[in-house]
């Protein structure tokens, strides 16, 4: 059971850090072009570290249920990309992209690892990043559907998969974790050192992200549709599968919780790049990032609860 005490100390540690970064974007303290800079930052360096410092902490003896949770996040991940393809059915297909995108993909990487560390620690840790393995290849493959007809190749799809900074660090990480080899003392302070700075640089970022919208404008049906679904219904039916399926208490904590984040940030970033609707994909980033702070810690206690 989560600590109620630590819980609501950690949200809000992590909307202060929000705000933050909202206020030193708003006064131009970072620019468009900083945000973007720290951004590529947090998922090429500071993610990567995070990772590897969580599989320096793990025990091989879990691998039966790193395997568990792979299956599920691949199961979970088809299920809702199957979902996305008959809902919206009759809506423009620039608000039906972002919809469908909103959907299938929660922010599990940028701010699940925060949140599922100072939740459950480093073997918690440790699921989310083998959780994302399955999470990526749909995001880099049919997620691009969303947005564009076509995906490119398969050849393409998982060699973009394979490359991403977060999947080569899983991987290097579950190769490290069954073949440890002790790292010198300063390559290893360095990843640790990294791995530390993950909390306030993504919440920084997310703050960029907030302060670049319009919050009298973002309110809509769209929008308090794809919040419902993703912060309400869909972690629901995933703990009902959890709990059917009686899986591991830790396996089913870091599962709930991860697929009660808030909407993917690449959401907004591919909306952009494709020319579909980029300030309705923003607003619903920053809107559900925001409810989600209220939901994430209740869910981390519901599903407590229901295990215990």
């Amino acid at each position: 059971m989560v600590d109620m005490k630590s819980l609501l100390t950690m949200q809000g540690m992590m909307f202060l850090m929000i705000l933050i970064g909202a206020g030193m974007r708003k006064i131009q303290i970072v620019t468009t072009e900083g945000r973007r800079s720290m951004t590529n930052l947090v998922v090429n360096l500071i993610l990567p570290s995070n990772i590897l410092y969580a599989f320096s902490k793990a025990d091989a003896s879990a691998f039966r249920s790193m395997l568990v949770v792979v299956a599920m996040a691949f199961l979970i991940q088809l299920a809702w990309y199957l979902l996305s393809r008959v809902l919206w059915r009759g809506m423009d297909e620039s608000r039906r992209g972002v919809m469908r995108y909103a959907f299938q993909f929660s922010n599990c990487g940028y701010l699940g690892n925060p949140v599922i560390e100072g939740l459950y620690g480093a073997p918690g840790l440790v699921y989310a990043s083998v959780f994302l393995l399955p999470v990526r290849l749909f995001m880099w493959s049919v997620g691009l559907e969303c947005f564009q007809k076509g995906a490119g190749s398969l050849r393409k799809t998982i060699e973009r998969a394979l490359t991403h900074p977060c999947v080569v660090a899983t991987i290097l990480g579950v190769v490290w974790m069954f073949f440890p080899v002790g790292l010198p003392d300063f390559l290893y302070n360095t990843i640790s050192g990294f791995n530390q700075c993950l909390t306030p640089m993504t919440m920084l970022v997310i703050g960029f992200i907030m302060a670049e919208t319009d919050l009298k404008k973002m309110f809509c049906k769209d929008l308090f549709v794809i919040t419902v679904l993703r912060l309400l219904l869909q972690p629901l039916a995933v703990l009902a599968a959890c709990r059917l399926l009686n899986l591991e208490t830790l396996v089913a904590e870091v599962v709930t919780v991860l697929v009660s984040m808030p909407v993917a940030n690449t959401t907004a970033l591919l909306a952009s790049q494709h020319d579909c609707d980029y300030t309705f994909a923003s607003n619903v980033v920053v809107f559900t990032t925001l409810v989600s702070m209220i939901t994430i810690p209740l869910y981390s206690l519901l599903v407590g609860a229901v295990f215990a």
